[in-house]
């Protein structure tokens, strides 16, 4: 039996699904956490300035990936349809990849950070259509794709100034912020990693590192009505998504032990050891590898993967 919800999200926005019903009877206690995070949110530090606020969660994203391993491989960026199908346009997205990977080296001249801005945007856009291929019409991939000019210096060309502007305070930012996560060779580090139950409904998270799975996040906030001043929160998405990566892990294979978000415009990151948070949103003792189980269980698995032996 497969899960009728092809996403983590999809499953969490939609009230009637198993896991959504499971999530919302098992980890009700929200506020305790969600009063913690407020308290130490801070203020905004990068604003917005016009640019797509999806297409620029997505570039950022993966800016900070390739930040933190130079090889690492933005496989949704390729699978989608009118690139998939087309080796000349897989082979630009690799090349966009390479010059991405540029990241990960230590200092950043401005100009190979706009090119690494340029290329993370455009793997952003192709990852747009891999995630809701119906928004080709719309996508600034559609006339490089129509006319024929799908390459690499058409597609560095797509970012716009603002957002190249943003995506530079940002990592700036980050740099400072997620210094203890940067590149470090004796990290084990796993960038856009995907977990056992992944093949069940699609999940991928941002960024582990050492046991600390990060989820980044660039919300601007909400406005007050009164003062336009913009205000952090944790909302129960963003909880739901950090439970469900850990509970996805069925195998137990990226040994998280920390769950953090890191609120990239407000330059804040929040960590909470997975045992408490988990312990405080169901207001009772959690087992982990039994929550594990149950979830592979409603999303359809039959035996659960075995935990593989680490040599």
């Amino acid at each position: 039996m497969s899960y009728q919800y092809s996403s983590l999200t999809g499953a969490i926005d939609d009230n009637a699904s198993p896991l959504r019903q499971y999530l919302d009877q098992r980890y009700p206690n929200l506020e305790p956490v969600q009063a913690d995070y407020r308290a130490r949110a801070g203020t905004l530090l990068v604003g917005g300035t016009g640019a797509s606020p999806g297409t620029l969660g997505a570039a950022f994203d993966y800016l900070l990936r390739f930040t933190c391993n130079a090889e690492y491989l933005p496989e949704t960026a390729v699978f989608a349809e009118p690139i998939f199908d087309r080796p000349d346009h897989i082979a630009v997205v690799w090349e966009l990849a390479t010059l991405a990977g540029h990241a990960f080296m230590r200092p950043l001249s401005e100009n190979t950070l706009e090119i690494v801005s340029r290329a993370s945007w455009a793997l952003a856009l192709c990852t747009e259509l891999y995630r809701n291929p119906l928004v080709l019409p719309n996508s600034p991939l559609a006339e490089p794709i129509r006319s024929d000019r799908f390459t690499t210096e058409a597609l560095l060309a797509l970012a716009p100034d603002d957002a190249l502007t943003e995506m530079r305070s940002l990592y700036l930012l980050a740099l400072t912020e997620l210094a203890e996560f940067l590149p470090d060779p004796s990290a084990a580090v796993a960038p856009g990693p995907t977990f056992a139950a992944s093949q069940l409904c699609s999940a991928d998270a941002d960024l582990i590192v050492d046991g600390v799975l990060i989820k980044v996040k660039t919300h601007l906030g909400t406005a007050n009505r009164k003062t336009g001043q913009r205000s952090d929160s944790l909302s129960l998405t963003d909880i739901y998504q950090i439970i469900g990566y850990t509970l996805f892990d069925t195998t137990d294979t990226f040994s998280v032990h920390t769950a953090a978000l890191y609120s990239a415009r407000y330059g804040a990151l929040h960590t909470w050891p997975l045992q408490q948070l988990l312990d405080t949103l169901a207001d009772a003792p959690i087992d982990l590898a039994a929550e594990r189980a149950h979830v592979w269980k409603l999303l359809g698995g039959q035996q659960i993967p075995a935990i593989p032996v680490l040599r």
